[in-house]
């Protein structure tokens, strides 16, 4: 290197720890709050309605009188009756994978011009379910809520839910689906609570800054990558800081803390970082695409006439109680999806006797619709399918594997379609939310490996911020009362410059 060089690679030198330093008193404690906020949630995650007690919280289907049906035409991808409360609704949806909804007393369609059930109707939903988590009190209606703190991740949240409250000790709020009835929020006192320390500060997911989608994504993109670069100056100071002799590290105190920490947690503090980053989607990089076409299309589809023939088969048999009912194409005729009395998922066929799932029906019905794919029954996890502490998988499943090696699993009781893995969401599997979970095997979901393992790294990478918002503080605090400063802030009083003492 020329002695003319020299002068430019000190200052790049320079310009990197200045940069460091003083990205570390901007963001300091933000990081620290995303350690801290991580820790939370490895116990305590966003909350989420239980599904079970969502579905038990319907009526069992009914007729007071003989149903309205719409006039149909055209081919459907399924059918879906269920009570909205006492209001029995069918939604359908067609072959673009767009949803009306149908109040089948008058056979009127629901959600245009807010035309919606009784919320007094769907407070009977409501009280279900919050009485099979320990309600005792009767619910409030606080109207259709479009923007609210619990909602705004929750899709359809645009249109509205409705939002009932029970003014309890737990103190219960339940979201509303005011089409079907569907409990599609439900929190409690202590679920918020935990919220505001774990899942709000780590995604930053205040409703104020959320509802407006673009504005908080640009956001977090911004100060993710700004803590990228703050952590990877970090690194890169640290390594050459070490020294070869008796002591390693130049620095003492609270920065002998921060070198340390840094060079044993570093790379999983840049790691978490950097992934959290990608989750973003900055500049479109990790873009999700459109699932693949056969995984809508392998079930084929149903005439308009197939709503009739449900009705029909569910009138003849009137003792029969169900809370759900799904129509859906089948390799031979009509399918129904039903949720039982108590709950429990079965495939009928149009007799209402049991028609279970099989491994031949499913390439069968792919001949027959001209899709393909690789069928496999699992009775345990896989690399995408999996349970956590947080969500139990359903098992046994159908694995279909897709020519473009797209995953799609089926419930092996009822046929419903559990989970869809395009190719895109598999490599963000492996590059982001695998490291940023630290969840690539199993042994890595079970609890002990979440106390003995992750928690010890977050409280490594937690010191690492700590100790460099500390040194922050401290710099900040001796530059406010450092000589120069106070020389300045004396000329600016009197308008002349202050005498120098002489240094001892």
């Amino acid at each position: 290197m020329t002695d003319r060089a020299k002068p430019w690679r000190k200052k790049a030198v320079r310009a990197a720890f200045l940069i460091h330093r003083w990205l570390g008193v901007g963001l300091g404690a933000l990081m620290l709050l995303w350690c801290l906020s991580g820790m939370v949630m490895l116990w305590k995650p966003w909350p989420q309605p239980d599904e079970q007690l969502a579905r038990l919280a319907h009526e069992p289907l009914r007729f007071d009188r003989p149903p309205v049906l719409p006039d149909l035409h055209g081919s459907y991808r399924q059918f879906r009756l269920v009570m909205a409360g006492s209001v029995p609704v069918l939604q359908v949806m067609d072959d673009k994978a767009e949803s009306r909804n149908y109040d089948l007393r008058t056979g009127q369609i629901l959600g245009p011009k807010d035309i919606y059930p009784d919320p007094a109707a769907l407070a009977e939903v409501a009280g279900r379910y919050a009485a099979l988590e320990g309600e005792t009190v009767p619910p409030v209606f606080r109207g259709l809520r479009r923007v609210d703190q619990w909602i705004l991740n929750t899709k359809g949240h645009d249109a509205g839910f409705y939002r009932f409250d029970f003014d309890s000790p737990r103190h219960t709020i339940l979201y509303l689906s005011p089409l079907t009835g569907d409990v599609v929020q439900a929190t409690t006192r202590k679920t918020r609570f935990w919220s505001w320390l774990g899942a709000i500060p780590h995604w930053l997911y205040f409703s104020q800054l959320r509802r407006h989608p673009v504005i908080w994504s640009d956001t977090l993109i911004v100060l993710s990558g700004l803590g990228v670069t703050l952590t990877t100056l970090g690194l890169w100071i640290g390594l050459r800081r070490f020294r070869v002799g008796r002591r390693l590290s130049p620095y003492r105190g609270t920065h002998l803390i921060h070198h340390a920490t840094g060079s044993v947690f570093g790379l999983f503090l840049l790691s978490w970082i950097l992934t959290g980053f990608l989750s973003m989607n900055p500049a479109g990089l990790m873009a999700h695409k459109p699932s693949p076409l056969w995984m809508s299309q392998w079930r084929g589809t149903l005439p308009a006439s197939a709503v009739e023939e449900t009705v029909a088969a569910l009138t003849r048999v009137p003792h029969q109680s169900f809370r759900d009912i799904l129509a859906l194409p089948g390799v031979h005729g009509t399918r129904l999806l039903v949720t039982d009395a108590e709950g429990n998922p079965q495939r009928l066929d149009l007799t209402l006797a049991p028609s279970p799932l099989t491994a031949s029906e499913l390439v069968d019905t792919m001949a027959q619709t001209g899709t393909a794919a690789e069928v496999t029954l699992l009775q345990n996890d896989d690399a995408y399918y999996f349970s956590t502490h947080h969500k139990r998988r359903v098992f046994p499943v159908f694995r279909l594997i897709g020519k473009d090696r797209a995953r799609l699993y089926l419930d092996a009781r009822s046929g419903e379609a559990l989970l869809r893995i395009d190719t895109a969401e598999k490599g963000s599997r492996w590059v982001i939310y695998g490291p940023h979970d630290l969840d690539f095997f199993s042994w890595l979901r079970e609890p002990d490996a979440r106390l003995w393992i992750i928690l010890p790294l977050l409280c490594g990478v937690s010191l690492i911020c700590l100790s460099g918002l500390w040194i922050g503080v401290q710099r900040c605090r001796h530059r406010r009362h450092s000589p120069a400063r106070l020389d300045r802030a004396t000329r600016n009083r009197s308008g002349r410059k202050p005498r120098r003492h002489a240094r001892s």
